[in-house]
């Protein structure tokens, strides 16, 4: 019996379906992370304290910096600690959903773990870097956004649904390029035996989200902005929500993003072909 073209389902229907698949995995994903959390409840106050202290250690050099002024390069006190926020934001979320995957990304590859996930129906990539979720981490978010609703305040700045968007957008891309640099960086383990140190250097060049971008010299700002574009993640979204960006930084971080996501996935294909099962 023939078939007609007519009769099979679109393309862009199947892509639809395999999409609606995945967000049905990850809400599993979440779920059991929620009742591994339950279980381990102590994980949770350690993490909230933890994140508590960070966050603590994170305004401190603030208030120490503007005790001596009440400006630094058209940046106020309260600016500077709503950029904290986001910070705290960004990373609880980072720490939430991305490290806890990217960390295991060495021993998935050298250890032969990603021969069992190459069998699942599912995307290699995005069961590898979505698998794991640390709830606990989320109470970091929520800390922040306390931080950065308490920094409007003082700045008395009041902004508009358009500006909470292009934050909102901004932020979004800040996490997808943070996420792409580090996955790129975890995915040298095809290549290397180990890319701990590389992890290493990227959480100390994360740092660099506390402070605003006008702090740094021309290079840095350059480079915290392409190569490592942290700025996406906490500069930016502060100034939109101060009214100081308009919509070309959003486009171009939504541009820069689709790029990043692209290479990413490119990386990781180039990955498989050169893989050699760790286990046979």
């Amino acid at each position: 019996m023939s078939t007609y073209a007519g009769d099979r389902p679109p393309l862009d229907r199947n892509w639809l379906r395999r999409q609606l698949r995945h967000l049905r995995l990850w809400r599993r994903f979440l779920a059991q992370a929620v009742v591994r959390e339950t279980h381990y409840r102590a994980h949770f106050v350690t993490t909230l304290l933890v994140g508590l202290v960070q966050l603590g250690l994170g305004i401190v050099p603030i208030l120490l910096l503007f005790g001596f002024t009440q400006e630094m390069h058209g940046w106020s006190r309260a600016e500077v600690i709503t950029l904290v926020g986001a910070y705290q934001i960004i990373t609880g979320l980072m720490a939430a959903f991305v490290a806890p995957n990217l960390n295991r990304m060495t021993a998935y590859i050298t250890e032969g773990e990603l021969d069992a996930v190459l069998l699942r129906p599912v995307s290699s990539q995005f069961y590898l870097t979505l698998r794991w979720i640390n709830v606990a981490e989320l109470s970091n978010v929520a800390s922040g956004i306390v931080v950065l609703v308490i920094g409007l305040v003082q700045s008395g700045t009041s902004p508009d649904v358009g500006q909470i968007l292009q934050a909102l957008v901004l932020a979004a891309c800040g996490v997808v390029l943070l996420a792409s640099v580090w996955s790129a960086m975890s995915f040298l383990a095809f290549w290397l035996q180990s890319v701990n140190p590389i992890g290493a250097i990227y959480l100390n060049l994360v740092e660099a989200g506390r402070y605003p971008l006008v702090f740094f010299p021309a290079v840095v700002r350059t480079f915290l902005t392409f190569a490592f574009p942290v700025a996406f993640a906490t500069t930016f979204p502060v100034q939109a929500l101060a009214g100081d960006l308009g919509w070309a930084p959003v486009a171009g971080g939504i541009a820069l993003s689709v790029v990043a996501v692209t290479l990413v996935r490119r990386l990781w294909r180039r990955g498989l072909r050169s893989y050699a099962s760790a286990s046979s």
